[in-house]
């Protein structure tokens, strides 16, 4: 499992960057974070992910360590329950398969496109 060595949250740029233990940065826009907000209020109870439509004025009002796996991040929106593992928060970033932001739905260990 990647971990993090760094992260910083950009205001300015409206971001969470992530410095990885294999010396991958990833950039993370605060309203795609909250758009694959992974908890049950906003996901369900399933085992599919989905993304959510969310405003791109989204930002970060605080942050903080959930343990040594994880974050939380309390949202402009109010809204504060989903925990980012460090797990999800590679598999969201940039540099993972597939290549980009992720747009559709995560399921079956593998990001797909809704249709």
């Amino acid at each position: 499992m990647s971990t993090p060595v760094d992260l910083a949250h950009s205001v300015g740029r409206n971001l969470l960057v992530i410095t990885w233990d294999d010396g991958t940065v990833a950039e993370l826009p605060m309203p795609y974070l909250r758009s694959w907000c992974p908890c049950a209020g906003c996901q369900g109870h399933g085992t599919v992910v989905r993304r959510l439509d969310i405003s791109d004025d989204v930002r970060a009002e605080s942050l903080h360590e959930i343990g040594a796996y994880a974050i939380a991040i309390r949202f402009s929106d109010g809204h504060d329950a989903g925990i980012y593992s460090w797990t999800w928060l590679r598999r969201l970033s940039p540099q993972s398969e597939p290549v980009g932001l992720k747009s559709g739905e995560f399921a079956d260990g593998r990001f797909t496109s809704a249709g």
